[in-house]
């Protein structure tokens, strides 16, 4: 079997890609050493077995039977970091998110304060992540549900909440994420409400 047909594990597995190069073909990314240098000082400064996982990714361990396992929370640790830093390079500025609104930055700040645009802080930067924009504008009708968003949900938290299929919003037979619902939806009351009991659920799961 040629190299373009095996999986990016399997190569990695044989030495075929170094781990930087695994992860940028994975992820899309070009994520820099020094990100991953930040990773490697992380897990020397304490035993990988005693890393603190989000309880979303200690679920999914005990789940998978793992709990007990170093190396499954040593990569559970790591793939959480990328994910993240995956969040915050594609995130907009409140500057960038006003010019895809049409907007100026004071009208961004004021929608932040009421919670109808999704943010997070990274060092001393406000971003918001791309899920809540369309090319040209904002989500249809997201505005309506995302100041229901609990504040002390995990970025990736609201990300998953966002982008991922929901067992409660079925189109076709199949689960959408929140986005794609509010995206085909005309508006109606009844698929605001649906969506908007997906957040308050997620905000009950986390208290």
């Amino acid at each position: 079997m040629g190299k373009s047909m095996r999986s990016v594990e399997d190569r990695y597995l044989h030495g075929d890609l170094d781990f930087e190069a695994a992860v940028r073909e994975v992820t899309g990314t070009d994520i820099d050493r020094a990100f991953f240098a930040q990773i490697v000082h992380g897990l020397s400064e304490k035993n990988p077995a005693g890393l603190a996982l989000s309880e979303h990714d200690a679920a999914l361990l005990t789940e998978a039977g793992f709990v007990t396992d170093p190396a499954a929370a040593t990569a559970a640790r790591v793939g959480r970091d990328i994910r993240m830093q995956n969040l915050v390079h594609s995130s907009l500025s409140v500057a960038d998110a006003a010019e895809r609104l049409g907007v100026t930055t004071a009208r961004v700040r004021q929608r932040l304060t009421e919670g109808t645009l999704w943010v997070f802080t990274s060092g001393r930067n406000r971003l918001l992540p791309p899920a809540q924009f369309t090319a040209s504008g904002a989500v249809p009708h997201l505005d309506q549900v995302l100041p229901l968003l609990g504040k002390e949900l995990h970025p990736l938290t609201v990300q998953a909440l966002l982008t991922e299929p929901q067992p409660s919003l079925i189109v076709e037979g199949r689960a959408v994420s929140i986005v794609a619902w509010l995206t085909g939806s005309a508006g109606s009351a009844a698929d605001i409400a649906q969506a908007a009991d997906v957040i308050t659920a997620a905000g009950w799961e986390s208290a």
